[in-house]
């Protein structure tokens, strides 16, 4: 190959990746980004890598899903403004992030058996969070100087196994 053929691809080559390399920077501080949010809500998006794998995938489409989104799973700008969007509105309840987790009714069980145990009446221990359950949670939140706000956390529970 002669020598001017070698240089025409390495100018060829050194143009592409000159191109083509903020592109890609941008491209992975979108993925992380949007990877940090996922996260943020409870959906388990891996670490905030820049690279958008299945598990990435995976986390969009379970977010578009849950927020009545057309579910395409793709890394965008437009899905990152939909995250922050979701954060802004409250989308990372404590409630929320322990459904998503599948931990909800684990936790509200918890949750009743220990308000039952501090003498309140949370009704039946079956880990639906009912009015009887709220009311419960709001009279021990408000009785121990917590913010009441009626939802169960694991913050609520370790404060109500003296854990906190």
């Amino acid at each position: 190959m002669g020598a001017r053929m070698m240089q025409r691809r390495s100018f060829l080559a050194l143009s592409a990746g000159l191109l083509l390399a903020p592109l890609a920077g941008r491209a992975d501080d979108l993925v992380a980004r949007i990877q940090t949010a996922l996260n943020r809500l409870g959906f388990d998006a891996g670490s905030a890598d820049g690279v958008a794998g299945s598990r990435t995938e995976r986390a969009i489409k379970a977010f578009q899903a849950e927020f009545g989104y057309p579910q395409s799973g793709k890394a965008t700008q437009g899905v990152l403004d939909q995250l922050n969007a979701a954060i802004a509105a409250g989308g990372a309840s404590p409630e929320k992030l322990l459904k998503r987790a599948g931990l909800l009714r684990s936790y509200t069980r918890a949750v009743q058996e220990a308000l039952l145990a501090q003498g309140y009446d949370p009704g039946p221990v079956d880990g639906a969070i009912g009015p009887q359950t709220r009311s419960a949670i709001r009279d021990y939140q408000a009785r121990n100087g917590l913010p009441v706000d009626g939802e169960v956390s694991r913050d609520l529970l370790a404060n109500l196994l003296g854990l906190a």
